[in-house]
């Protein structure tokens, strides 16, 4: 992000007032509620006293983005870690990234037997549906693990169609898993994306924000009766019959995101490249406000890839459980 911001950190004192002002106008009635970075627990106890008592005012649809840190490193509290573990369970889902995921159930993910036991952890926790956002794994481990053998060519779960500058070695992934309660079974999917040699910020946030929104939409389209087919020719775009079948709500919601998100992604990094002459981005100056704003994501210019995103393309390849 840019190197430096003024104004003042609010305290969870300040949020706790501001809650309260809310209250005294009757202004408490929310249908979705999104967390992201949260720096301290003074405010994450703050935000989380909130949330329970947001419960009495007709439980909103909350996904919970439990930023911490990435790539082995935290940039918040220790203190935090715990806080979180225990407002999870009042989320409907939450989009931890992998390194995030590894803090929150205390073990590593080094390949998808060991990511299976965390979502487990996580689901232990009271959390219905889990979206490890981004996760490094194999693809051999994936094929191995898959509950049937993919319909279309993928590389890591992403068809094999290359645009300029995608990765031939795509190991990445969005792995979801939802496990309604204890007694349930969990179906997780694992969805492949390919990776730029670019500078991003903001893709965390982006991520969760069209969750927010897929999730709901497709749980919503669960419980209306509606047929799969109807769903597809209202929303312009669907899924092979087959696919229909296996998906479940959070995976069609996932499907869509990531499909926005690569869209968004490719269209910055093009961006990046023209803007550097086709030359690489020299990261040291990444910092730099001036490299930041070349750098900010195209949302404006993806305005029909976030309202309609093409899902052909972007496979979910389920995992044995």
């Amino acid at each position: 992000g840019y190197p430096s911001w003024t104004g003042e950190k609010a305290t969870g004192d300040q949020l706790t007032k501001l809650f309260e002002g809310l209250q005294t106008n009757g202004l408490v009635e929310y249908t979705h509620l999104l967390t992201g970075y949260i720096g301290s627990a003074q405010n994450l106890a703050a935000v989380t006293n909130i949330i329970t008592q947001l419960q009495s005012y007709g439980n909103p649809f909350f996904v919970l983005d439990p930023v911490m840190g990435d790539n082995g490193q935290l940039y918040v509290q220790p203190d935090v870690i715990p806080l979180y573990r225990q407002l999870m369970k009042y989320a409907k889902a939450i989009t931890p990234n992998q390194f995030e995921a590894e803090t929150l159930a205390d073990k590593k993910i080094t390949d998808v037997k060991s990511c299976l036991e965390v979502i487990d952890i996580l689901h232990n926790a009271g959390v219905e549906n889990v979206v490890i956002t981004s996760v490094s794994l194999s693809l051999h481990d994936i094929t191995a693990n898959a509950v049937r053998e993919a319909s279309a060519p993928v590389v890591n779960g992403t068809s094999k169609q290359h645009h300029d500058g995608e990765a031939d070695d795509i190991s990445m992934y969005c792995v979801c898993s939802s496990k309604k309660d204890q007694s349930a079974t969990s179906k997780v999917f694992a969805i492949g994306f390919p990776t730029y040699d670019g500078y991003f910020t903001g893709t965390g946030d982006l991520f969760s924000a069209l969750l927010v929104a897929r999730l709901d939409e497709a749980l919503a389209h669960q419980g209306s009766g509606q047929t799969e087919s109807e769903v597809a020719v209202n929303n312009g775009h669907g899924y092979e019959k087959e696919e229909q079948q296996q998906y479940s709500a959070l995976a069609k919601a996932c499907l869509k995101v990531v499909a926005t998100m690569k869209a968004v992604v490719l269209r910055t990094y093009l961006a990046q490249k023209e803007v550097m002459q086709g030359g690489q981005l020299d990261r040291k100056l990444s910092s730099s406000a001036a490299v930041v704003k070349r750098c900010e994501l195209r949302l404006i210019q993806s305005k029909k890839d976030i309202e309609q995103p093409d899902v052909e393309g972007v496979k979910a390849i389920e995992l044995r459980i």
